[in-house]
């Protein structure tokens, strides 16, 4: 698995939810699995089904969070006022659709398209990232090739 770029707070929001599933998720579903030995016959258990495959999923999520925050790669924001970093918004000239956009660089884990909060790891955010006022780069994406800007770091 390759590291994953994190900022100190999306490092702690999946501290967060693992602790949520080893301390109360782990505890509900033992008892859902508790409750629903209680109805006996277990090869026709709904119930019983479906707290097994909870269970599943919830430890397949705890190992992947243990890993990425073992292997987590945490990055500061610059203190460049002229250089768009992770944690900064900035004014973002899109040519291809001639518009100006509120753009922030974040973490993966914080990533929201719609609210554009862009990865750094997107191949948005990898342009943008380290990027100084001024300077006009290409975005290479799925959909095709795209020029940005940073007009102005806010």
């Amino acid at each position: 698995m390759r590291n994953l770029m994190l900022t100190e707070a999306g490092k702690k929001k999946l501290e967060e939810e693992l602790e949520y599933l080893k301390t109360v998720k782990r505890v509900e579903i033992k008892a859902a699995l508790k409750a629903a030995r209680a109805q006996g016959d277990l090869s026709e258990n709904a119930d019983y089904s479906a707290a097994k495959d909870d269970q599943s999923m919830t430890e397949t999520r705890i190992m992947e969070l243990e890993e990425i925050i073992k292997n987590a790669q945490i990055i500061e924001s610059s203190d460049e006022t002229d250089v768009f970093g992770i944690n900064k918004t900035a004014l973002v000239k899109f040519y291809d659709i001639d518009e100006t956009e509120e753009v922030t660089l974040v973490s993966t884990v914080e990533a929201d398209a719609k609210n554009m909060k862009i990865s750094i790891e997107s191949p948005l955010g990898e342009v943008l990232y380290k990027l100084k006022v001024g300077q006009k780069k290409t975005v290479t994406s799925p959909d095709g090739e795209y020029d940005v800007e940073v007009i102005k770091i806010l």
